[in-house]
């Protein structure tokens, strides 16, 4: 009687070598440089589609200069979502001269219970006008929404116009044929008022201050 064949045994897989465990200071050396680059790309991140910091003072905001700059500069610029007007229908949110453009803030939809938007004033085809509550926006001296009124007339050496006109703010310097407010409000948690919008202008303007 033939005997069945029997299966071959298959041999066993060579094993692999472990690789050399990396010497401890260069996986501290890699971690270094995994979190700068994603540090990177977060910074990147905010500055692209949250706006990130910018400064805004009586030449301008940002690298807009108010009086020249155009509306293919600023639409360059300026980031979120957009409304424009170029006559007063459709409600726009103040009465102005020229075209208003409205950007709403990224991921942010109210500034202590405002909404969050900064508006663009032009007229003749170049930026005239702008008031804005949006965070990003801060003062050499480091100014912005939410600073208290007594920190701001000192730091920014600015005239305050006090509580009994319409639409309370401190004068900031400014050079002559431009206007450069922070406009003051205040709220039961803060009653002794904070900086609420900045309002910036060359003359003439496209909305007043008092507009919105």
């Amino acid at each position: 009687m033939d005997t069945p064949r029997q299966p071959v045994p298959a041999s066993k897989p060579a094993e692999v070598p472990e690789p050399p465990e990396m010497p401890k200071f260069l996986a501290r050396r890699s971690t270094v440089v995994l979190l700068i680059g994603f540090g990177v790309i977060a910074l990147i991140a905010l500055t692209r589609f949250s706006g990130g910091a910018a400064t805004i003072s009586a030449k301008g905001v940002g690298p807009l200069e108010i009086g020249q700059a155009t509306r293919q500069e600023m639409q360059n610029w300026a980031i979120g979502p957009i409304s424009f007007w170029f006559t007063q229908k459709g409600n726009p949110p103040v009465r102005f001269r020229g075209q208003l453009w409205q950007y709403k803030c990224v991921g942010q939809s109210t500034v202590i219970g405002a909404t969050c938007r900064t508006l663009y004033g032009l007229r003749n085809g170049r930026l005239v006008t702008v008031e804005t509550n949006a965070p990003q926006f801060r003062t050499a001296a480091g100014t912005t929404v939410g600073t208290p009124l007594d920190s701001t007339i000192k730091n920014e050496r600015g005239k305050w116009s006090g509580w009994k006109v319409k639409c309370p703010h401190v004068t900031l310097p400014s050079p002559k044929g431009v206007v450069f407010l922070a406009l003051i409000s205040r709220i039961a948690d803060l009653p002794k008022g904070f900086v609420s919008n900045f309002y910036l202008s060359a003359t003439p303007s496209s909305f007043s201050y008092c507009a919105s």
